[in-house]
């Protein structure tokens, strides 16, 4: 028997109102029967239709981010199913993609993110804030590709990629927008063009108090983009930069203590701090060629990328300082060879990395014998060499229906030298006052470690109607272990013997879209095997296993000229499928903690004119469990908010309150060293925004 609580309910019922509305409201004579087409980037990195996708995508348009104007990712993303990317304190983020959220070392590698198609982090060293180190504030659009990513992609793209496409400037502008608790920013945008070349700047700068007590943080982003073209070849440069230092706010303890007004902005934690950096540097070019007789495309999209992060670990005993950082370049390669009723694309990426890490502990905790040691605990490099060769081809079979297959090889190996004392002493050699005199970092001696591994994708998609068409996928994913989980060791864990986790994924789903409707429905499961954990000793292993099963939906109505109803959700189940005990309990069938089985969003946009604007906006995130015991939990939250545009001229005013009702929420909710732990969600906000339009 199925209980609904009031919320999902509601939910449900807001999902499906408007096909009651279907027969009696309708936007002109033969809107219905007329076909609009959306293009997407993500799954070939380059444009396909979304009518003809095999697979599922969500997307938000200039438009969206622009009316969002988000000081956060995650307020832009709320709006996608199954996707939730739960906020942490300032632009720290943690993902979630038809999964729970991860935490970790290898979290960040559980989803691939991407900048127009270009990972933005070398395999092996990613990092799970690292969405900040991208100019989302002025994409020309989002995408998130649910579940496994296509042979087009590697290493990572397990449960999804989040792909962000640069900005294009299409009008000069400059705005500025003042916020609640300190909240400036600055935005500029400008494109020139001059014959066959254009060029263009986009950057923001952001100075936010912080809601919480020394919580504030600065942000500068800037991207900056050159194009040329011919008869024969296109080209197009991006140079992105942005610079972040943040005044961190740590967990608040105690159950339900985000409730508390006493407790709500209270930071525990104001000697944290996070400093980063990163430039990465592009170029695209493609072109036409032909082979014998079949006409063909060709891309090719040399890279260099650098990227360092120090930050205090607020959330460990000792609170050490950690410093990372890489340098890496490489290129992507494709053809496309159109022959007839198929379509065949090859390629081959190339990548090099130069990654570094150190750990350092300035405070004693107590005793100059604890495991914790005051002084340095990690020092070591790693280069990485990586290659990969994938194929993929598309068949029109029918006249309705078209196959899909394609197979992907890859090749990472890391060289990691230790510029430490190898082992598990203090940095000076002597021992720390344990059973065995071990501490509790273990540093490996220099090695090379090599993984191989493939992936594939079948799929069929069939034309049911003009406007319906359905879907069916298998594929899989992996990803390689990242450098910290296998070089940065503890106890007495002396080479840490883990493989690539692997993902195996079945999904199937329906698709309509006319001018007045698009709806979209998708059924997925997925298998996950030699998942990468910390056991109860704290030695990295991967011998967990997991699966995943949900339903996902998307659905919007052009009520008529002026009102537009969407809405989004999910329903997910994410659970471990192996025995282990964790508190004496055996994990085996419970839920993944974090890991909400219902959420979603809803949206009632009013648009009176091409100058006016207002959107109404609920976001729902239903209860999920805090630990792999399955005994704690939060309750979830609801969260509505209201945004306004109106232009006059040149001239544009934006106005939105966020958190209307003033909720006391959790951003996040966790349980760790006997407590209840919370990251405050921010109450009602306001900002405004005035924005001026020049004439290119």
């Amino acid at each position: 028997m199925i209980i609904f609580d009031n919320t999902k309910l509601c939910f449900t019922v807001v999902m499906f109102v408007t096909c009651a509305l279907f027969p009696s409201i309708s936007v002109s004579a033969n809107v219905e029967s007329m076909q609009i087409e959306s293009i997407i980037v993500t799954g070939r990195r380059d444009q396909q239709s979304l009518d003809q996708l095999i697979g599922n995508i969500a997307q938000l348009s200039s438009d969206e981010i622009d009316r969002i104007a988000h000081a956060h990712i995650n307020q832009a993303t709320a709006r996608m199913p199954g996707v939730w990317l739960s906020r942490g304190n300032g632009q720290e983020v943690l993902a979630a993609v038809r999964s729970p959220v991860f935490t970790g070392a290898g979290s960040c590698a559980e989803i691939l993110t991407t900048e127009d198609g270009l990972p933005i982090r070398p395999t092996g060293m990613c990092n799970v804030n690292q969405l900040f180190e991208v100019n989302t504030e002025q994409a020309s659009g989002l995408e998130v590709w649910r579940g496994p990513g296509t042979v087009f992609y590697g290493s990572n793209a397990m449960h999804g990629v989040i792909n962000v496409l640069s900005p294009s400037i299409d009008q000069n502008q400059l705005s500025v927008q003042l916020g609640s608790h300190d909240y400036r920013r600055v935005k500029i945008g400008w494109r020139g063009d001059q014959g066959a070349q254009s060029w263009q700047i986009a950057a923001n700068g952001v100075s936010d108090g912080g809601f919480k007590d020394e919580s504030g943080f600065d942000q500068q982003k800037i991207s900056i983009k050159h194009g040329w073209s011919n008869a024969d070849i296109e080209a197009q440069t991006h140079l992105s930069a942005v610079n972040l230092n943040q005044e961190t706010a740590g967990y608040i303890k105690g159950f339900e203590s985000y409730k508390d007004d006493a407790l709500w902005k209270v930071n525990p934690n104001p000697e944290a701090y996070r400093d980063a950096s990163a430039v990465r540097l592009s170029s695209q070019i493609s072109g036409q060629a032909s082979l014998g007789q079949h006409s063909g495309n060709w891309q090719m999209t040399p890279y260099v990328r650098r990227s360092s992060m120090t930050f205090l670990q607020h959330y460990l005993p000792g609170q050490a300082q950690e410093q990372n950082g890489q340098s890496s370049a490489g290129i992507q390669t494709s053809y496309q060879i159109d022959a007839n009723d198929r379509t065949i694309w090859i390629g081959a990426d190339l990548e090099w990395a130069d990654m570094w890490v150190k750990e350092f502990q300035a405070n004693s905790l107590g005793t100059p014998d604890n495991v914790r040691f005051q002084g340095q605990h990690y020092d070591f490099d790693v280069q990485s060499q990586q290659y990969s060769l994938f194929a993929n081809g598309e068949w029109q079979a029918a006249e309705k229906l078209t196959l899909e297959a394609g197979l992907r090889y890859e090749s990472l190996t890391y060289d990691y030298q230790n510029n430490m004392i190898d082992g598990s002493t203090r940095d000076d050699g002597s021992l720390c006052n344990s059973s065995t005199g071990s501490c509790r970092y273990f540093r490996p001696s220099d090695r090379s470690d090599t993984s191989d591994d493939v992936n594939y994708q079948i799929g069929a998609h069939y034309e049911l109607a003009a406007s319906t068409g359905a879907f069916f996928r298998l594929a899989s994913a992996y990803r390689a272990p990242q450098i910290n989980e296998l070089y940065r060791l503890q106890k007495e864990q002396e080479i840490a013997e883990v493989t690539p986790e692997q993902v195996d994924s079945i999904e199937a789903g329906l698709r309509y879209q006319t001018v007045q409707w698009f709806a979209e429905l998708s059924l997925y499961r997925m298998s996950k095997d030699q998942v990468i954990v910390k056991d109860s000793d704290s030695f990295i292993v991967n011998d967990g296993e997991t699966r995943h099963h949900g339903v996902e939906w998307q659905l919007r109505h052009q009520l008529s000229d002026h009102w537009q109803l969407t809405t989004t959700g999910s329903w997910a189940v994410h659970q471990y499928s192996y025995a282990r005990l964790f508190g004496n309990i055996n994990i085996d069938g419970n839920d993944i903690d974090t890991a909400p089985r219902w959420q979603g969003s809803a949206h009632a946009l009013y648009q009176p004119s091409d100058s006016t604007s207002v959107e109404v906006e609920w976001v729902y995130l239903g209860k999920y469990f805090l630990d792999p015991q399955n005994a704690h939990q939060y309750a979830g939250h609801n969260v509505f908010n209201l945004r306004a545009q109106q232009r006059y001229g040149n001239w544009q005013v934006a106005a939105q309150l966020t958190n209307l009702t003033d909720r006391r929420i959790a951003d996040r909710a966790d349980y760790g060293f006997g407590s209840y732990r919370y990251f405050v969600g921010e109450g009602r906000g306001v900002s405004l925004e005035l924005k001026r339009f020049f004439v290119r």
